[in-house]
């Protein structure tokens, strides 16, 4: 049997189209078999950056942990994080670490002094948090009194400068090194937020004294989370210090708790790669 050159050309063009119609029928089902919503197949996206960023690999296990439970309730846990992304009107929930930097013209706008009062006491005049953060501590201290312990407010909101003196006396005392396990170079501290606060004696042994057990025990119910846990040094670039604490409010320290193995760093990390999915 012989195929005129336009007979060919008919029967080419219906092979090609039956083809293509076939495979995309076959693209079709499987979307439509994943059943994704936009909102799950976002979580999905944010998942994908979360497990790129470079976590060391002796925390691959916990990070996979993460994954499987987010990726088994997807619009559950997007209903959760859409809460706290909401309920976060302040801006608490912004990444800064050593990578993730700002400026050294970076302020809070709404920074107030810490100056004595009934609450809790102060080791030094001139520190500062933001006004949310401050009403946030005296809640937290006025709380621990009841019980008869006193927290007290060692170190507050740093400027860069004023972090960049720190940091560079520390290079100067124990190598860099070691300073840089201890200390954050300007611009990467969570200090420069107006969020974090160091109590008592900022030393380990201050998780052995009532008030470091006590807000190890209650710090989350108040809205604050301890920022360098021990044995995460690799995840959060510092040594563990039990003195440590940021306020992110009750919803998502309860978030943390829930979804990241109650790793604040975990947490934001995922914050920061959802809102910024391109």
């Amino acid at each position: 049997m012989r195929f005129s050159s336009s007979r060919f050309i008919a029967f080419f063009l219906l092979f090609s189209f039956c083809l293509c119609t076939c495979s995309c029928s076959k693209k079709k089902e499987k979307v439509e078999e994943a059943g994704l919503t936009p909102e799950e197949q976002k979580i999905v996206d944010a998942l994908g950056v979360f497990s790129a960023m470079p976590h060391p690999a002796a925390y691959a296990e916990e990070i996979e942990a993460i994954k499987v439970a987010i990726d088994a309730d997807k619009l559950g846990f997007y209903k959760e994080l859409e809460a706290v992304i909401g309920a976060d009107t302040e801006g608490f929930l912004f990444l800064i670490d050593r990578t993730h930097t700002v400026s050294a013209e970076f302020e809070p706008d709404d920074l107030v002094d810490l100056v004595k009062n009934d609450s809790y006491p102060i080791n030094k005049t001139g520190m500062k948090v933001r006004k949310p953060v401050e009403e946030a501590v005296r809640i937290m201290a006025d709380a621990a009194k009841t019980e008869g312990i006193t927290l007290l407010v060692s170190s507050a909101y740093r400027s860069y400068d004023y972090q960049k003196t720190i940091y560079e006396r520390n290079v100067r005392q124990m190598g860099k090194e070691a300073a840089d396990r201890e200390s954050a170079q300007p611009g990467t501290s969570q200090h420069q937020t107006g969020t974090a606060i160091d109590f008592g004696s900022i030393d380990d042994s201050y998780a052995e004294t009532v008030p470091g057990k006590w807000l190890a025990a209650h710090a989350s119910e108040y809205g604050f989370s301890l920022s360098f846990p021990e044995g995460y040094e690799p995840i959060t670039g510092y040594r563990w210090e039990c003195w440590h604490y940021r306020y992110i409010g009750k919803l998502a320290v309860d978030f943390q708790k829930k979804w990241f193995h109650d790793i604040q760093q975990y947490m934001i990390e995922f914050v920061y790669c959802y809102q910024n999915l391109k």
